[in-house]
């Protein structure tokens, strides 16, 4: 038995050596005919490489764009507790009524209005959302400074600020982080 399953085994890899000789010959042979381009095809490839292209470059754009937006914010929550910390200063001097409150209430007013500037001239950059809350923003900072540098104390200066915390607040929310 076992000579006629070695017979078997010869015979079956000899036929698949035949088989495979035989495809492999018949790949290798010519196909007549005239090479030609199909137009249909060409112009789906073209207009999906442009969309391709049109996205990658889109897609530059916004990460340019977001990048330019959380370097704005990154600059506006950095100026604004600069400026909050300043007039906390004026603050607490005229609470105490120490003799330097004159200086830090001028200082208190000119960065205020500093504020409301770097503000103002970062808008045009931004989306709409932030738009508005920083136009609010440079208004209240601009009126707060006129009451700072006006002598006015208590119920108006702490609304101003408590207005100017709220919108210091909510641009920090829609600012986006990294």
């Amino acid at each position: 038995m076992r000579t006629s399953t070695c017979r078997w085994r010869l015979a079956s890899a000899a036929a698949a050596a035949i088989v495979g000789a035989g495809v492999i010959a018949g790949c290798g042979s010519a196909i007549e005919g005239t090479a030609q381009q199909n137009d249909s095809q060409a112009a789906e490839y073209a207009a999906e490489a442009t969309s391709s292209s049109v996205a990658a470059s889109s897609s530059q754009k916004a990460a340019a764009e977001r990048e330019e937006l959380v370097t704005q914010c990154t600059m506006f929550v950095t100026r604004a507790g600069e400026t909050i910390d300043t007039y906390n200063a004026f603050i607490d001097a005229a609470n105490a009524d120490a003799a330097d409150t004159g200086a830090k209430a001028s200082a208190a007013a000119v960065a205020l209005r500093a504020a409301a500037e770097g503000a103002n001239a970062s808008i045009p950059s931004l989306p709409a959302e932030l738009t508005g809350l920083l136009t609010d923003y440079v208004n209240n900072y601009r009126d707060l400074a006129a009451a700072v540098d006006g002598g006015q104390r208590g119920d108006n200066l702490n609304t101003l600020a408590s207005r100017g915390d709220e919108l210091s607040d909510s641009i920090r929310a829609a600012c986006p982080t990294s």
